[in-house]
């Protein structure tokens, strides 16, 4: 399957979109361990969570990433700084973060996810001239998430043992402006 960039694109997460989105990140068993959801999560929670996002109720950005007219995935963008706790992180100062959800399996392992970060960072997250750094933190063992990170330009900081209050090790990872615009 050759992806051509030019047809994905972003839009806002809606209500309609959270049954999808659902199945997506509790049905399959690496992404449920990467984005923290584990057996006997209701869907009431889930909706709960998203609908706060969706309604503008937190500073969290959530899209689903659509590739021609299907949707594939699911990016979301905040303010490191919106969170506290994180002030003593010297590399979320001016920062913004993104996570990212290839969730379409025909669409998983073919080179679209360092394509598709590149694309929401110089068209989301760098519009906003306050934000001079993207950083992100995968799960360490999320070999393949940091590996696309790396194709896009990401670097690693170093690893913590928890951020936002999740205990998890991740490693920290940045982009500046510079390096994408």
């Amino acid at each position: 399957m050759g992806l051509d960039i030019r047809k994905v694109s972003f839009r806002r997460l809606r209500r309609e979109h959270l049954p999808q989105l659902y199945d997506w990140i509790t049905k399959e068993p690496p992404t449920n361990r990467f984005w923290g959801y584990v057996q006997g999560h209701t869907y009431g929670q889930f909706l709960q969570e998203f609908t706060a996002s969706i309604k503008g109720k937190d500073s969290t950005k959530p899209y689903i990433i659509y590739y021609e007219e299907t949707p594939i995935g699911y990016i979301q963008t905040y303010h490191w700084s919106d969170y506290p706790g994180n002030e003593k992180y010297e590399e979320l100062q001016k920062a913004a973060g993104l996570d990212i959800l290839i969730g379409a399996k025909s669409y998983r392992n073919k080179g679209l996810g360092s394509k598709v970060l590149q694309k929401f960072l110089k068209e989301i997250i760098f519009t906003d001239p306050k934000i001079q750094f993207c950083v992100t933190d995968p799960d360490i063992r999320n070999t393949v998430a940091i590996r696309a990170y790396e194709k896009t330009g990401f670097e690693k900081t170093r690893q913590v043992d928890e951020v936002l209050d999740e205990p998890r090790p991740v490693m920290l990872m940045r982009v500046s402006r510079k390096k994408v615009i």
